[in-house]
Parts: C-alpha cells; sequence; structure tokens
C-alpha cells in the first residue's frame, strides 16, 4: 500500500500595496505548482501583527510601500524570524537597492519583470526547507555577485575553478549557501 504524504501549503506573507502586482505573484506561483497560502498586507501593523503571530514560511516584500520603510520590515523580520526567508520582489532592481538588501540579510531580490526567477528562488527554498539538496545554477566565471554565507553575506564571485572567492581580497570564501546577480 502506497502512503500519500500530506503536505501544508507553503505560509507567505505579501507585503504588497498594489493588489494587481499581488495577484500577478499570487498567479506565477500557483501556476507553477507551488501550494502556498498568501496573505497581503500593506501596512507596518499588519506585517509586524503577522511576524509576532509566527505562521509564515516566506516574505515576498515590494521594495517600496508607502508609509513603511521595506528595510524596516526586513530589519525586524532578521529580528524576530531570522530563519524566515526575506525576498524582495520589486519594480526597482538598481544594483545599490540589492546590494543594501542582501547586506541587511534579504534571501533575494527579484524584478517583477522577471518572475520566472521568483518561481525558480521559492522552489529552491521549499527544497532547502525540505533538506533537499538545492541545484542552484552558478554565476559566470569572474561576474560579481552578491554571495550569502552562513555568517554574512558579501560581494563575491567565482573563480574558474571553481572556487567561491571574497570580491575585494580574493580570498576563498567557504560554506556558501547562496548567490544572487546584481
Amino acid at each position: 500500500m502506497r502512503t500519500v504524504e500530506k503536505t501544508t501549503p507553503l505560509r507567505v506573507a505579501h507585503l504588497e500595496d498594489n493588489s494587481l502586482d499581488a495577484q500577478l505573484i499570487l498567479y506565477e506561483l500557483k501556476n507553477a505548482g507551488i501550494d502556498c497560502a498568501v496573505t497581503q498586507v500593506c501596512s507596518r501593523l499588519e506585517f509586524e501583527a503577522m511576524l509576532e503571530k509566527g505562521e509564515i514560511d516566506l516574505i515576498l516584500s515590494d521594495s517600496q510601500i508607502p508609509g513603511y520603510d521595506t528595510l524596516k520590515a526586513l530589519t525586524r523580520t532578521r529580528e524576530m524570524r531570522p530563519e524566515v526567508p526575506f525576498v524582495f520582489v520589486s519594480g526597482s532592481t538598481s544594483p545599490a537597492a540589492k546590494t543594501n538588501a542582501f547586506f541587511r540579510g534579504a534571501t533575494g531580490f527579484v524584478s517583477k519583470n522577471e518572475l520566472p526567477k521568483l518561481v525558480s528562488l521559492v522552489k529552491r527554498i521549499i527544497a532547502a526547507k525540505k533538506g533537499k539538496p538545492v541545484n542552484a545554477p552558478l554565476p559566470e566565471i569572474g561576474v560579481p555577485v552578491m554571495v550569502r554565507c552562513p555568517e554574512f553575506t558579501c560581494l563575491g564571485y567565482l573563480d574558474k575553478k571553481g572556487i567561491w572567492r571574497d570580491f575585494k581580497g580574493s580570498e576563498e570564501l567557504r560554506n556558501v549557501i547562496d548567490w544572487a546577480e546584481l
């Protein structure tokens, strides 16, 4: 007799003030077969209430919400729920914004124009949560990217031998968890 593993939907808090963008992102996730329950929040009070309740597996956030600094939302998340992945999904994808987000502890930063990348990232997050190997594609050799290690995030690159290196000093980076384009 075959047993069926019952899974609970991925609980997603979506910090987004534009309902159409929220619907589009939900459609992309569902269309990719990601079983998720998404709650759209538009204010600091709603967001922090969700953080305190603690029933969140993933946070998606626009980079700009009227009346709320989303970088503060990221900082608050890292203080209260450091284990919860925080991904920016934004129309603003300047390298400076991405770098700042990663240095503050963001798990990812995806342009709203490139939602298939969000689907890929969410699938990697789900796989990592289940303890499955994460087969993330590697960046081009020598191209600077944001590299995430257990204790820090930095600018780095992959050398010709497949070794991760710190961009500033070319020192080897060990225990790389993930990387993201600038």
